[in-house]
């Protein structure tokens, strides 16, 4: 088990999405009331240099993309866009032990990435405590979610879209 929370291990992807900066997480962009705008919250940068070298940052970005082009995440794939991320499997430790009487394991299954990954806008974690389907891979249960919400987000953001030319 880590300390680290679902939002502080967002964060670590996050600023490797976005070139080593760091981003406090924020989850309201803007307040409105009746329509109209009341309050625009900015991102907020924490510190005042890239955390890790460029370098690094690269390598892992191509790591990530590695992941979901050929490794456990492959089947996030899909032509429009291309996600980056990191699948992660993990047994929980339930009341000392790893097992419970019947001898079975608790799982929690995640996926942790952003996307476009080319370009990136968005970052995102999905985490599935104690799945009950029989699958337990980060890959098999927490992976499709991403991307369902990856595929749902994109399409529904025109910024991202390139313009068709009228013929």
């Amino acid at each position: 088990e880590l300390l680290l929370t679902p939002v502080m291990t967002l964060s670590l992807y996050n600023a490797v999405a976005n070139d080593g900066v760091m981003v406090r997480p924020q989850f309201v962009q803007e307040v409105r009331k009746k329509g109209q705008l009341v309050k625009k919250f900015k991102p907020e940068i924490v510190g005042t240099s890239p955390m890790i070298s460029r370098k690094t940052i690269l390598m892992a970005k191509k790591m990530m993309e590695g992941v979901v082009l050929k490794g456990t995440g492959k089947a996030l794939k899909n032509s429009i866009f291309q996600i980056a991320g990191k699948t992660g499997t993990a047994q929980v430790l339930v009341n000392g032990s790893y097992k419970d009487r019947n001898k079975k394991a608790t799982y929690q299954a995640s996926f942790v990435g952003y996307f476009p990954a080319d370009n990136p806008k968005y970052s995102c974690i999905v985490i599935v405590s104690a799945p009950s389907t029989g699958e337990y891979y980060g890959a098999q249960v927490a992976g499709p979610v991403f991307k369902d919400i990856a595929e749902k987000v994109y399409s529904g953001s025109l910024d991202l879209h390139k313009e068709i030319n009228a013929l």
